[in-house]
């Protein structure tokens, strides 16, 4: 089956998806020797819920909702806001139990990792959860095995699909189009935008995250309005951290983590606000309803390149 690509609508007025990936700075794990301790996790104090506010108030002012991916530790110490979040009109997804990257689990933990964490946030909101969003997103494709496990505990759809390469040239890719996909299963995913630079790169410059903090936001919006027109609507990122210039990183993650996770942080406030102002955005439920009503068909069977 071809990718069903939801380019509806090209240029300015396109429907893109915002998404937040809600955890604090001990969450990551990324240094590769544990979750934080009580000790490491005081001397830093939990920020998550002062940065949420943040962001749901720079949201307001113009109307945009977005899907939040949810740690299930997040939702369950700050269930308010997580509620708070819920009433205000964001779709509540889950983002798992640990923020392990997939290539760090096997199926089995993972399993129980999405079982628990999803009942967990469903327990918060009293809702049905339907997406889910991977730690470190999901960039090689000997990890999709993520998909079927993710397909056999109930879900609707995934937005973990964000290849990287660091030379020029084509990289992985669910079907040939870069939008969203159904899988044999049923599952859906919604990948994260790449798009070809001058270099050669294949890169997720429209995708926000660190390259909305570090590049000019006119990069951003160039690279998305090419998305749209080419492919679709695009799945833009971010995380409650990155408007915290203060956030700290645990003892022992790596100095390039730091630099990189560091650039941009005092800017993001104001850019997130004026791309909000600027581009329409919605949760991707909202997005993708059309593709998440579709239940027909045999789905996606082999895996294509990205040019």
């Amino acid at each position: 089956m071809e990718p069903s690509v939801t380019g509806r609508v090209a240029g300015g007025d396109a429907l893109n998806a915002l998404s937040v990936d809600v955890e604090d700075w001990y969450h990551d794990e990324s240094r590769g020797s544990g979750p934080a301790t009580e000790q490491e996790i005081a001397a830093g104090e939990p920020r998550v819920e002062r940065n949420l506010e943040r962001l749901l108030e720079i949201l307001a002012p113009s109307d945009t909702r977005a899907t939040f991916f949810f740690l299930a530790d997040v939702a369950a110490k700050h269930p308010r806001l997580t509620r708070e979040a819920a009433r205000r009109g964001h779709e509540i997804a889950c983002h798992g139990l640990r923020h392990l990257p997939i290539w760090e689990r096997t199926p089995a933990e993972l399993r129980d990792d999405v079982r628990r964490a999803r009942a967990t946030i469903e327990d918060v909101i009293g809702a049905a959860v339907r997406g889910f969003r991977a730690p470190c997103f999901v960039r090689e494709d000997r990890d999709l095995w993520l998909l079927d496990v993710l397909a056999e505990a109930g879900f609707a759809y995934d937005s973990s699909w964000m290849p990287l390469r660091y030379y020029p040239g084509a990289v992985p890719g669910l079907g040939n189009g870069g939008g969203p996909v159904r899988l044999p299963s049923g599952l859906w995913e919604f990948p994260l935008p790449l798009s070809r630079v001058a270099s050669g790169h294949v890169l997720p410059v429209a995708a926000g995250g660190f390259t909305l903090r570090a590049l000019p936001l006119a990069v951003t919006r160039h690279y998305l309005r090419r998305f749209n027109h080419e492919v679709g609507p695009a799945v833009v990122y971010t995380h409650p951290w990155e408007i915290d210039p203060e956030s700290p990183k645990l003892p022992g993650t790596k100095g390039y983590v730091r630099f990189f996770n560091g650039i941009g942080r005092r800017s993001m406030p104001r850019k997130l606000a004026q791309l909000a102002r600027s581009v329409r955005f919605a949760p991707l439920a909202t997005v993708y309803a059309r593709e998440l009503a579709d239940t027909g068909g045999p789905g996606l069977t082999a895996i294509g390149a990205r040019s």
